[in-house]
Formats: structure tokens, C-alpha cells, sequence
């Protein structure tokens, strides 16, 4: 067994968020994920991606408030960042402002749309959507607009109206946009090289499905 700390923002750690004025709807999705205090979980990965072969990895991941999260397994899995920020928390690195696009539909569900843009050049991204569903206050969707990584859809889905956590989680990305070292895919993962060549332009995903245990709230 492996071990793999993430060092990305601690994911349902202390708030970054500036004094300026941000939307309360985002402001009242961020207070509960704060109440998340640890987790341990179980993760499935599956990758639709054209040119890639490769079986379903598991791996298992640990929060502890405070703490980066770390990730175990057997074989090395590549699992996104943006896809472990369940709680937006590489959105509010960096100062931003909010504008809310008001009343929307998303797949049969009433939405609240929200935009966020950075205010500064050191974010990694150029404006990010936020689909929020208001009876739940769970987010459902979120499009974020690199600046060196293309487009990221990532839609979420939970067991329950009051789950905080999702259980599912699908990462969709433009395919020229990221790199994928084989090493990172682990040894049974095959690429088809002339394959990925005619897919430049073409869009992948990543699925993950999540089973959480020993979960502590406030």
C-alpha cells in the first residue's frame, strides 16, 4: 500500500475567503461544509477517455480538519484535483467577486446560479459557474474556466437531499488540455498513442464514485 499525500487546499478546511461581499447563497454552502470535521473514504475511479484502456482503480482517502488530504492505494491512481474540491475551496484562494445569474434549470432541477471572478492574476483560473440547489444547499455543478487547463464541467450527485458530501462525482475536460503521463495511470493502463493524436480536440471524464465512513461533524 501506498500512500500519497495531496498537497492541494486542504479540502473542508478554514475558509480563504475575502472580507469583500460574496453571495450568501455561497456563503451558507461553505458554513456546511465546515461543519465536516474528518472521513475516511472509499473511492472508484473510471476514465472515459477515448485512447485510454484502463480497469477501474480504488483507493482509499482521509481528511482531517486542518490537515492535507492524503490518498492510499494499491496502485498509483490519478485522481483530479478539481474533482476533490468538494467544497470549492480552490475556488476561494484567491480574492473574488460573486455575481448571481438568478433562477435556473439543471437537469429538471431549480438552480441558483452564481459566477465567480477572481480578482487578482495569481488564480489559476479565468471565472467559474456554481449551480446550487437552494432547498439543499448542495452544489450539483460547477464549470471552472482555466487559465492553462481548458474547461472543466464537474457535476455532483449525492445519496441524500441532506447530505453534505457528494457520492458521485463526474469530471468532464478537454482532452488537449491535460496531460496524462502514463506512470500516474498505473502499470495495467493502456494509450493508444495514434489514437490520441486523432482525439486532440475531443472531451474526456473521469468518474468517481465515493463511500464515506467514521464521518464527524460538529
Amino acid at each position: 500500500m501506498r500512500v500519497f499525500p495531496l498537497f492541494i487546499l486542504t479540502l473542508l478546511g478554514a475558509s480563504l475567503l475575502s472580507a469583500q461581499e460574496i453571495d450568501p447563497m455561497l456563503v451558507a454552502v461553505k458554513q456546511r461544509a465546515d461543519s465536516i470535521v474528518s472521513f475516511q473514504a472509499s473511492v472508484q475511479m473510471e476514465v472515459d477517455i477515448s485512447f485510454v484502456n484502463m480497469p477501474k482503480k480504488e483507493a482509499e482517502i482521509r481528511f482531517k480538519k486542518g490537515s492535507p488530504i492524503s490518498i492510499s492505494s494499491e496502485d498509483f491512481v490519478m485522481i483530479p484535483k478539481r474533482g476533490l474540491d468538494f467544497t470549492l475551496n480552490e475556488l476561494y484562494r484567491y480574492p473574488f467577486m460573486t455575481h448571481s445569474l438568478g433562477k435556473v434549470q439543471l437537469e429538471g432541477r431549480n438552480c441558483q446560479l452564481i459566477k465567480i471572478i477572481p480578482t487578482t492574476d495569481a488564480s489559476d483560473y479565468s471565472i467559474a459557474s456554481v449551480w446550487i440547489a437552494p432547498e439543499s444547499l448542495q452544489v450539483l455543478k460547477t464549470q471552472i474556466s482555466t487559465k492553462k487547463n481548458g474547461v472543466y464541467d464537474i457535476f455532483y450527485t449525492y445519496s441524500g437531499i441532506r447530505e453534505i458530501l457528494p457520492s458521485k462525482i463526474k469530471v468532464a475536460f478537454e482532452v488537449s488540455g491535460v496531460k496524462i503521463p502514463l506512470r500516474f495511470l498505473g502499470r495495467d493502463t493502456q494509450i493508444d498513442k495514434d489514437k490520441k493524436e486523432e482525439s486532440a480536440q475531443e472531451r474526456g471524464a473521469i468518474f468517481l464514485t465515493i463511500k464515506y465512513s467514521d464521518l464527524t461533524r460538529l
